[in-house]
């Protein structure tokens, strides 16, 4: 019996010491607390701090990043958590990155972006290559950022269901009302009143957002309407017929459903569009952050391509 738990004993060790890959830098780095020159094995739950150096990861699961100085991770087999600065995805592999309770994904395998924590409570990420995937705590997708796109999010703590909102043009798929929001890239379907009459308009419809177990005309949530603001009558023909959907007076060939979490590529929002509210989290463009950072992040990036 004393063979057979020192067995098992020895087992969950080996477990847990079990290798996630590996940190080099050119200066210290701090590995759970103790200064480390060089390189460095991280494995489960093991938290990494860089100094004044940056740190380069190589992980097991095909992940590669640069973590920026002054910036600290925690690790697991397919997670990382970003506490503090700036973290650049060169090769996504299987990892999701968790940031304030917000979950980073890539949509290819060729993605790469900056996810960076500033403040008290922002999550900015500026996609360079491909695009990414941004959930929330709750697990609904809350925006797509497209290459040579920053968003920059405030996670909301304000239970299951906080109020949201999303800004776009008001059109029809089929008998459902949904709105194509510019900033988030998202298809959001409402539900409500007084929908009818705003229907072919620029509008901002406030309510509480829900994941769509089933999404209706490819949309991927849905939004409970409590309030409707207009912000431009018409002007939103251009933007149905991008995504197959209907402005007043227009007859549409059906078009292919867009799968859950796929970009729609539509015509720029106008500027005065600003930011919006996806199932609790606050979206603006980042590049009107002061001290962003994603502005000199995506220029750097589109330099190296060319």
């Amino acid at each position: 019996m004393l063979l057979k738990s020192s067995a098992l004993l020895l087992a969950a060790v080996t477990l847990h010491a079990a290798s996630l890959g590996m940190a080099t830098s050119d200066g210290p780095i701090k590995l759970n607390g103790a200064t480390v020159t060089g390189t460095a094995t991280l494995q489960d739950g093991s938290t990494l701090e860089t100094t004044a150096a940056p740190s380069r990861l190589q992980l097991d699961n095909g992940a590669r990043l640069d973590l920026l100085p002054n910036s600290r991770v925690r690790l697991s087999p397919e997670r990382l958590v970003l506490e503090q600065g700036f973290a650049d995805i060169l090769t996504p592999g299987r990892l999701t990155i968790e940031a304030r309770s917000l979950q980073v994904k890539p949509g290819s395998q060729d993605a790469r972006a900056r996810v960076a924590l500033h403040g008290a409570n922002l999550v900015q990420v500026a996609a360079s290559q491909g695009a990414f995937r941004v959930y929330n705590a709750s697990g609904v997708l809350v925006s797509n950022v497209a290459a040579g796109l920053a968003l920059d999010f405030e996670p909301q703590d304000q239970g299951p269901a906080p109020p949201s909102s999303a800004i776009g043009c008001l059109l029809k798929r089929g008998d459902k009302f949904i709105i194509y929001d510019n900033a988030t890239r998202l298809v959001v379907e409402l539900l409500g009143s007084n929908l009818e009459r705003e229907w072919g308009n620029r509008v901002q419809a406030n309510g509480t957002a829900r994941a769509s177990g089933q999404p209706g005309a490819g949309s991927t949530q849905l939004l409970y309407v409590t309030s409707i603001t207009r912000i431009a009558a018409e002007g939103c023909s251009e933007t149905a017929a991008a995504i197959g959907a209907q402005a007043p007076g227009q007859i549409v060939a059906p078009a292919a459903k867009p799968e859950p979490g796929v970009i729609i590529r539509t015509p720029p929002a106008p500027a005065k569009t600003g930011g919006g509210m996806s199932a609790g989290t606050k979206v603006a463009i980042a590049a009107a952050v002061a001290g962003g950072g994603a502005g000199a992040y995506l220029a750097t990036q589109k330099s190296r391509s060319n």
